[in-house]
């Protein structure tokens, strides 16, 4: 008990000891099968997944949904053509049914700034005095025809409709400085302090604050390190915005993924990671330190589209990524309690409830 008291107060720059007992995090699955999916006749688009939450004017939700189809001469399912991101209504206040998926509902498209050419991806939703504040990933090709990826934010103004592509204005890039940025997501922690939290990679994510919501300064300080011989040592990422929880300080949901050995039991060549979703606790008064971090996966691949490998039958030629579940939206529902959006094997969006108890 001694050592787990002591890991759970690891700061990410200095080793701290203290007392703080993380409550106990839950996923629990409310669907057993994908809530948004091209095989079950919901959208045009091959897959649909990376979705965020929306709240709409009028109190219903909506959601955010990266789309994406194979190339016109794809010999393969992994050929695919630019993302985009489209906007899709809950239908009779059901979590699990939503409007069929069309390409009248983008509201972001890869050819609408020659930035984002290569793609649109990566979305997660503030509301801030009424206006909807979008950051997306935003990807090109470098001359050299390598990736580049930079963290956009588009704007939806206070009383005009979201589900309306021409009311959303897009920005310049949140770090213009930087060669590489994506999957920014932002906390409000008051008037004074909000803090972008955002970036991929094997070392951090990185930590950027704001104070008009559209200028960044970028603090190049590392908030979440990848750990060896943990199910988040290759990645981290964010997931949707940190959320406050009754004891006053936030819980904060990261994407992380972890190498695999080759060779692997699916069809995707050279593929040798799986995703999974892991927490940590952020202090209540400065949500720059970590409380607490997850020791394991609170959501890994277990169901056949989330797995998509050899024992997912049908689904073994429809994933897009293998072994993966990657989690952008949410939306508080009770004391301790959120609706959680998800995806499964880049292909299909899931849903699931994050129980807090402590």
């Amino acid at each position: 008990m001694f050592k787990i008291i002591i890991y759970f107060c690891l700061l990410p720059i200095l080793l701290t000891i203290c007392s703080y007992i993380p409550p106990k995090i839950t996923i629990q699955r409310l669907s057993k099968q994908p809530i948004i999916s091209y095989w079950s006749n919901q959208s045009q688009f091959r897959f649909n997944y990376n979705s965020a939450f929306l709240p709409l004017p009028d109190g219903s939700i909506a959601l955010v949904v990266r789309v994406q189809d194979l190339l016109p001469n794809a010999t393969s399912n992994y050929d695919v053509g630019p993302s985009k991101l489209a906007i899709v209504r809950q239908l009779k206040n059901s979590l699990t049914k939503y409007e069929y998926v069309h390409s009248e509902q983008i509201i972001i498209d890869s050819d609408d700034r020659p930035y984002q050419v290569a793609g649109v991806e990566d979305p997660r939703i503030t509301i801030v005095n009424g206006t909807y504040y979008l950051y997306y990933t935003a990807v090109y090709w470098t001359p050299s025809h390598e990736w580049s990826a930079h963290a956009a934010l588009a704007t939806c103004q206070s009383g005009k409709d979201p589900t309306k592509k021409e009311n959303w204005i897009l920005h310049p890039a949140l770090f213009p400085e930087l060669s590489w940025s994506k999957a920014a997501t932002l906390l409000i922690h008051n008037a004074t302090h909000q803090y972008v939290f955002f970036n991929e990679s094997n070392i951090e994510l990185a930590l950027a604050v704001t104070d008009d919501y559209l200028h960044y300064e970028y603090k190049n300080k590392t908030f979440i390190e990848i750990r060896s011989d943990y199910f988040d040592s290759e990645l981290v990422e964010p997931g949707p915005e940190p959320q406050r929880l009754s004891d006053g300080n936030y819980l904060f949901l990261y994407n992380s993924a972890r190498r695999l050995p080759l060779p692997n039991n699916h069809f995707k060549p050279d593929w040798d990671r799986e995703y999974n979703l892991g927490w940590v606790i952020m202090d209540g008064n400065d949500p720059t330190k970590i409380l607490a971090r997850s020791e394991r996966p609170v959501l890994a691949p277990e169901l056949d589209w989330e797995r998509c490998d050899f024992t997912s039958k049908k689904w073994a030629r429809r994933g897009l990524t293998p072994r993966v579940v990657f989690a952008e939206g949410w939306k508080k529902i009770a004391t301790n309690q959120f609706i959680l959006w998800y995806q499964g094997c880049d292909t299909v969006t899931g849903i699931a409830k994050v129980i807090v108890e402590f």
